[in-house]
């Protein structure tokens, strides 16, 4: 059965698993411009989902506050962003990225205002879906690029 549960980058051996679960992120080539993460990469608050002794997603963020008003948030505003968010892929379609966020939000809510994200992730479509309908986000912006030139 799948836990979630708080993690702590005390644990040497959450800090190795975590790292190590960046790069078969990485190695699935389904976010643009990853890379894998060190231990300075990692902050709390942490959440793992864990099969048995084995951390198989975690969801990790910070707090900032807005240094600048935007079309949705203005100046001054405390927000929490969420830095990633993974499950290895033989666990996905089964509610436990869903369940990871919920449980970093019962951990921020009273602290910030909003909780925000930005993703790079090739699957737009699939990915929208999962915070607009799962989890409750309201889509504000995209940035797009078309390359005009054949860079290799």
């Amino acid at each position: 059965m799948i836990e979630i549960r708080k993690g702590t980058l005390t644990n040497g051996n959450t800090a190795k698993q975590l790292i190590d679960l960046s790069q078969v992120w990485v190695e699935e080539n389904s976010t643009f411009g990853l890379i894998k993460n060190t231990r300075e990469d990692l902050k709390e608050p942490l959440f793992i989902a864990v099969d048995g002794d084995k951390i198989i997603g975690y969801t990790f963020g910070h707090f900032y506050t807005t240094e600048r008003k935007t079309s949705y948030i203005g100046i001054g505003v405390k927000c929490f962003d969420i830095d990633e968010i993974f499950v290895l892929e033989q666990y996905r379609n089964q509610g436990i990225g869903e369940k990871l966020f919920r449980a970093i939000e019962s951990c921020v809510k009273d602290e910030c205002v909003y909780i925000t994200l930005a993703t790079a992730t090739k699957d737009y479509e699939k990915i929208l879906r999962f915070y607009t309908k799962m989890v409750g986000m309201t889509f504000h912006n995209a940035f797009l690029i078309k390359s005009c030139k054949d860079i290799k």
